[in-house]
């Protein structure tokens, strides 16, 4: 027996959501925590198409030839070193029953199941934890099960463009210039800051399938780190009910996190001589450029971006959280798209 102020009502729909939640957040916590030789783009696609089917979702899966068809080409120069296991985009989709409203919901998670750098490849101990490079696409996927349990009266769709990052005579090379789906050409001085190239065309089709808000999660930047520390995620976005949104869903869920500027000014440290941008804007403010990458690309349609990069994975148990991967982003997801009445 559980003692509460709350009526019968409420009781049940709290208790409802507890458990959806556990389950999707345990969910994202496995996904996250298993190794790159179990979790690739196929692996995950499967994950996804299970999720799918339990939880009565519509689901596709394009392939590498698809997403070529798609112009998605910063996606896809980002998985040509991985002829191992090449690159998919998974869109997933709930759509409620009757009526639905206009809004349409895309959620982008990264989803970089593993990141060795490329040929811009990182230290052998930089490269131990990129398994969880994945953890935003993990979160979205996850989030996806408990939309179809609470069932707002919108569209969600959870948005992946999976692939590794791999040194391969095919990869991208430093210095290599590579349009994207939307016409915008980059410089690709770094090719280990790739989460970006794949978010970027993953946006772009977000857009283009009617998108009215864009949240995308991801483990996206050391930089965040630095700037907030490892418990914290960055938020970036210059639209006020969104941003808000997302801070009350946050602080409701006990999940830091913290809104970041997105200073104008510094969008010349990611503009190219040769090309439109490029994807890395030197040694200050990381996060930010990073996001004013990203923004680029999201246009006029609201959007926000979750730098989880701290708070993804901790070393440390406290509470809940177990060592290991800790299903960020999810509560905080679930609580934005269906805040609880009453």
């Amino acid at each position: 027996q559980i003692a509460t102020s709350l009526d019968t009502k409420q009781a049940n729909n709290l208790i409802t959501r507890a458990k959806v939640n556990a389950e999707s957040i345990s969910n994202a916590r496995d996904l996250v925590n298993e190794p790159g030789n179990a979790i690739n783009p196929q692996t995950l696609a499967e994950h996804a198409k299970s999720i799918a089917k339990d939880n009565q979702l519509k689901i596709k899966v394009l392939s590498e030839a698809a997403c070529k068809k798609q112009n998605m080409n910063l996606f896809l120069a980002v998985g040509a070193g991985s002829t191992a296991n090449p690159p998919l985009l998974i869109h997933m989709t709930y759509s409620p029953k009757g009526k639905s409203s206009k809004r349409k919901v895309f959620l982008v998670g990264k989803g970089v199941t593993f990141d060795s750098g490329g040929l811009s490849l990182k230290s052998g101990a930089g490269m131990m934890e990129m398994k969880i490079d994945m953890a935003g696409s993990a979160a979205v996927l996850s989030t996806m099960k408990s939309i179809a349990k609470l069932k707002p009266h919108f569209e969600v769709h959870a948005i992946v463009a999976a692939t590794e990052n791999m040194p391969d005579g095919k990869s991208c090379r430093p210095g290599d210039i590579v349009t994207g789906k939307d016409g915008t050409s980059v410089e690709i001085l770094n090719t280990d800051a790739e989460g970006r190239l794949t978010l970027a065309d993953a946006i772009t089709y977000s857009k283009e399938q009617g998108a009215t808000e864009i949240i995308d999660l991801a483990t996206l930047t050391g930089a965040c780190m630095v700037a907030l520390g490892p418990i914290t995620a960055a938020l970036y976005s210059d639209h006020k009910e969104i941003s808000e949104g997302l801070l009350k869903a946050a602080d409701q869920s006990h999940e830091s996190l913290w809104q970041m500027p997105l200073t104008k000014k510094l969008n010349k440290m990611i503009k190219s001589p040769v090309a439109d941008l490029k994807n890395i804007g030197g040694s200050y403010g990381g996060s930010i450029t990073a996001a004013l990458f990203l923004q680029h690309f999201s246009g006029e349609t609201p959007w926000a971006h979750l730098d989880i990069a701290g708070p993804a994975f901790t070393k440390e148990e406290e509470g809940p959280i177990t060592k290991g991967a800790t299903g960020y982003g999810v509560h905080t997801l679930v609580e934005y798209l269906s805040p609880l009445e009453g």
